[in-house]
């Protein structure tokens, strides 16, 4: 039944069905007490239906929580059989879908200043999702914002390697390597930058020359 009650919740999510997602996140938080990933999406629910206090409330709720929905998949031991922790691994297998929702909810929760709780949010983007270049950008920029420089280090490394050439990749990349005083490596990477912002322009000027000749 959760497997079930979960791809209603990413399908309804998609179709920008507000009314049914925002009942199947109630379903899925009645019949799983106590879980945060229903609470979250009950926020997003709220707060794109324009009841941003009641989004907050919910935000803020989760932050009490003493073991945050995305440290599930983390523990170290023997796997976690708790309902939560089902419900956990539900929201966050391969499904373009919910990566889509996760990642929504991170921008929410930026927009609204909880970067710290965007951050859980990306990653669970990209369990779902992991070559969603937008969910490492987001998640670089946020992390970066709080000085988590692990996790933005995470986010905008792997957006590299997804796209070698994204300028934004390098562009955080070197605003790390400068918060950690290397200088020299954070001047070679804003070069970078340079370098392909340069060659996007050139390209653009080609373009704009060869259809200037064709007229």
């Amino acid at each position: 039944m959760l497997s079930t009650l979960v791809d209603l919740l990413g399908n309804f999510y998609v179709s920008n069905d507000l009314p049914n997602f925002e009942a199947i996140a109630r379903s899925i938080h009645a019949a799983v007490p106590g879980d945060q990933v229903s609470l979250q999406f009950l926020g997003l629910a709220y707060y794109r239906t324009g009841r941003v206090k009641d989004a907050i409330r919910i935000f803020d709720r989760v932050v009490r929580r003493r073991k945050p929905t995305h440290e599930l998949e983390r523990r170290q031991g023997p796997r976690d059989d708790s309902a939560t922790a089902a419900c956990y691994r539900e929201a966050t297998r391969h499904c373009p879908e919910l990566a889509q929702a996760w990642y929504d909810l991170g921008m929410v929760l930026q927009d609204l200043g909880k970067y710290e709780q965007a951050i859980p949010a990306y990653r669970s983007a990209l369990i779902a999702q992991p070559k969603f270049p937008q969910a490492l950008l987001a998640m670089g920029r946020a992390a970066l914002h709080v000085d988590d420089l692990t996790a933005a280090e995470d986010g905008f490394s792997h957006l590299r390697a997804l796209q070698p050439n994204n300028d934004e990749a390098y562009r955080g990349l070197g605003q790390i390597y400068r918060k950690r005083r290397d200088f020299a490596t954070a001047r070679a990477c804003f070069v970078r930058v340079r370098m392909l912002r340069k060659g996007i322009d050139n390209l653009a000027n080609h373009r704009c020359s060869k259809k200037q000749v064709t007229r």
